[in-house]
């Protein structure tokens, strides 16, 4: 069976399946906030800001070039309150920043604990 492809071409044998958004398997829901965070790397440290935070990790728009797997100290600003000092891992490198993976958890009032 053969199915189109954009521009009216058929590719013979093969089938197009529309693909669906991939489900969010999160166990820590995420909080979309615009915070500072400082990425304190060794003795580097780089300016930059939050795409999402959740009590466990958070995703990070950041100049810094790390591989997966490296350990970072992160200081997150939030609008209110002290910063939130966290150690944390380089889990997963994305177009949109570094997702981050927290050695432990943190707490402020305007990140989920829970889903729903």
């Amino acid at each position: 069976m053969s199915g189109p492809i954009p521009g009216g071409h058929e590719l013979p044998g093969v089938t197009l399946v529309p693909l669906r958004r991939q489900q969010d398997r999160r166990r820590h829901p995420r909080t979309r906030v615009a915070w500072p965070v400082v990425v304190n790397v060794g003795t580097s440290r780089y300016l930059s800001s939050s795409v999402d935070v959740s009590t466990r990790g958070a995703k990070v728009r950041t100049k810094a070039r790390l591989k997966t797997g490296t350990t970072v100290q992160l200081e997150l600003v939030p609008p209110e309150g002290p910063p939130l000092r966290v150690g944390a891992l380089v889990w997963r490198i994305d177009a949109d920043g570094l997702a981050f993976l927290f050695c432990g958890t943190i707490q402020h009032r305007l990140v989920r604990l829970t889903s729903g």
